[in-house]
């Protein structure tokens, strides 16, 4: 880990999976962080300019003939949810009601993790 952080200003943004943070991680632990027109946290608010994790969206979409199931970014353009990328963490669907409340707006898009790339989808068009 400390050669990547090396050179760099290190910024972890602790949620509800880190209660205790290891010794000598390396960087500054916080709960938030704004950064110009962006702010980084864990719980999203659905403030313009919000990148948040918590939620960890998921995108069921027909391909195909059959139904896939992947881990995706939820963005408007104006604000976006992070998905999970560590094994113990699950999933909400792209179309549960927490994120129309978040995103009130029909620009609602999944960016789906594909095996060699990231597909854009409609969340509309997602089940």
């Amino acid at each position: 880990m400390s050669s990547l952080q090396s050179g760099r200003d290190w910024i972890w943004i602790s949620g509800n999976h880190d209660p205790d943070l290891p010794a000598g991680l390396g960087g500054t632990v916080a709960d938030e962080v704004a950064i110009g027109p962006l702010s980084f946290r864990h719980e999203p608010t659905g403030a313009e300019g919000e990148i948040a994790g918590h939620l960890h969206p998921k995108a069921r979409v027909a391909m195909r003939g059959r139904t896939v199931e992947r881990r995706c970014f939820a963005s408007d353009g104006a604000r976006a949810i992070m998905p999970a990328f560590g094994a113990y963490a699950g999933g909400l669907n792209i179309r549960d009601d927490v994120f129309s409340r978040l995103f009130r707006t029909a620009d609602l898009t999944a960016h789906v993790l594909g095996d060699a790339r990231l597909h854009v989808i409609a969340a509309a068009r997602c089940r």
